[in-house]
């Protein structure tokens, strides 16, 4: 069995979105999260402060 025990969702900050993924670990997060902002919401560059705010929202769980 895989753990998959980061979660990022784009609610998470300030989004009126429904798109949630799961992985292990933030990294393996991070172009799953870019391909959804820019198929999604039109969004090309994740700059730094989007890349911040994306990262504070990314959480551990526990399952």
């Amino acid at each position: 069995m895989i753990i998959m025990p980061y979660k990022f969702k784009c609610a998470d900050i300030g989004m009126n979105c429904g798109f949630s993924v799961k992985g292990t670990s933030p990294e393996e997060l991070m172009p799953k999260i870019a391909e959804h902002a820019k198929t999604a919401h039109k969004i090309d560059e994740i700059n730094e402060d989007l890349k911040k705010k994306v990262q504070g929202a990314i959480k551990k769980t526990m399952f």
